[in-house]
């Protein structure tokens, strides 16, 4: 499989979309994953960033909830670690993406087998 220049950016893109700040972490991968579904490299890529991001969106929400009733104070360490982590794992991501290779975030595949 010949993986262009163009398809390698918008993988890259997919996985670092929370660079664009806002929800432009999930709105990036979403445009990606509806727009090239016909391309499945860019399509697995875009995917893979798409569950990652909505899942550490999800976790992030429920703790800010629940740090309203202060049990979610014990959990903003691991929201931390949880975003550290993803960090991590999107810039490997995107790294094999640039070296026209698949990528899949660890956690989550459950989730990305379902969509």
């Amino acid at each position: 499989m010949n993986i262009t220049g163009e398809q390698k950016l918008l993988a890259i893109l997919a996985h670092l979309a929370y660079l664009l700040g806002g929800l432009g972490f999930i709105i990036a991968p979403l445009v990606i994953f509806m727009l090239r579904k016909e391309d499945p490299f860019v399509y697995h890529h875009a995917k893979q960033a798409l569950v990652a991001h909505l899942a550490i969106l999800v976790v992030s929400v429920i703790t800010s909830l629940l740090c309203m009733v202060l049990v979610g104070l014990l959990l903003v360490p691991v929201i931390g670690l949880l975003w550290l982590l993803l960090l991590i794992t999107s810039i490997i991501a995107a790294v094999k993406a640039a070296d026209g290779q698949f990528y899949e975030y660890p956690l989550i595949q459950r989730l990305v087998t379902k969509l």
